[in-house]
């Protein structure tokens, strides 16, 4: 997280000055590396946070010789000053947008299965609007750490953890339970969710309910307890064992509306839906990838667009 243009060693306080004073000081977990990184004195870091705690009326930071650390407030207020400080930047960058370019490498994290069948085809034309630009991608079933990895950008699907990240909505994941007509055609189509525990279904650890299925209709939500033959972690592979008529599974629209809309898939218990969870896009709010950043989350939200190409005609 970057000072604000302007930043001054003089304390007299501009009120993004505190802000930007207090969150480097968390960020960097000192006053003398917050002041380093600031490029101000020590001294100056400190009177900037001390006359922001005296303009809010609360002690945001808690100060030992051995250990700094902030107080349930300062928490609270943390989370707010990314936000803050995030918004002034871009409000910087749009004001100058018309004369810079994004350039460098722009690393993202997503998904493996989404990534490779939603992200993927989104970035030709986006290197193509943008030549001084690059991109690197790597897909991954699991979370990881934007700041560890070094990584400018992370597609996610489901809840979030509370973090500073910028967080921004791209589109709802719908779910559909759905199998294939060779399957269907040796067994008989569940008419109620309890039918389901008779059913070979095919489970995943995407789902945070584990292998109890939650499915919502005009009674109510109604959870069912399943299993079967076949497991995985990858929504395409559950969709090939669905297919190959395997067993009934439990799908994101995404990944399973082609054979939805040629009917290779069929939806089954229609009267019956299963709780979505939201697409995101997450970034850190630093002021030298937010550029190339915001650019990408622009462009693939344009792709995505307002409703979801993949939920077209299903």
């Amino acid at each position: 997280m970057d000072m604000p243009s302007g930043f001054q060693d003089n304390p007299v306080m501009d009120p993004l000055d505190g802000i930007a004073a207090f969150a480097r000081v968390v960020d960097s977990g000192s006053f003398s590396a917050a002041a380093h990184r600031l490029g101000i004195s020590k001294s100056a870091v400190s009177a900037h946070v001390q006359r922001l705690e005296q303009r809010l009326g609360i002690r945001l930071l808690n100060r030992t010789t051995r250990r700094l650390s902030m107080t349930e407030a300062g928490a609270a207020y943390y989370r707010h000053c990314t936000r803050i400080l995030a918004e002034a930047e871009a409000a910087e960058q749009e004001a100058s947008a018309l004369q810079r370019e994004p350039r460098g490498t722009l690393r993202i994290s997503a998904p493996d299965s989404f990534g490779w069948m939603h992200v993927a085809p989104a970035v030709p034309e986006f290197l193509r609007r943008y030549p001084d630009l690059s991109v690197d991608i790597g897909l991954s079933p699991a979370h990881v750490s934007l700041v560890d990895e070094g990584l400018d950008l992370a597609i996610r699907i489901g809840a979030l953890e509370d973090s500073p990240l910028v967080v921004r909505k791209l589109a709802p994941s719908r779910l559909v339970v759905c199998a294939a007509p060779a399957y269907l055609t040796k067994h008989e189509a569940p008419r109620k969710p309890g039918d389901l525990a008779r059913h070979n279904c095919l489970c995943t650890s995407l789902l945070p309910w584990g292998d109890e299925w939650r499915l919502a209709g005009k009674i109510g939500e109604v959870r069912v307890a399943v299993g079967g033959s076949f497991r995985s972690n990858n929504a395409e592979m559950l969709r090939v064992a669905a297919l190959d008529g395997i067993g009934i599974a439990l799908l994101p629209t995404w990944a399973a509306a082609e054979p939805l809309r040629t009917g290779a898939l069929r939806r089954v218990l229609d009267a019956w839906e299963p709780p979505a969870s939201t697409i995101y896009a997450v970034y850190p709010s630093n002021r030298l990838m937010s550029m190339k950043v915001r650019a990408f989350v622009d462009h693939l939200a344009r792709c995505i667009g307002r409703a979801p190409y993949w939920d077209e005609g299903i």
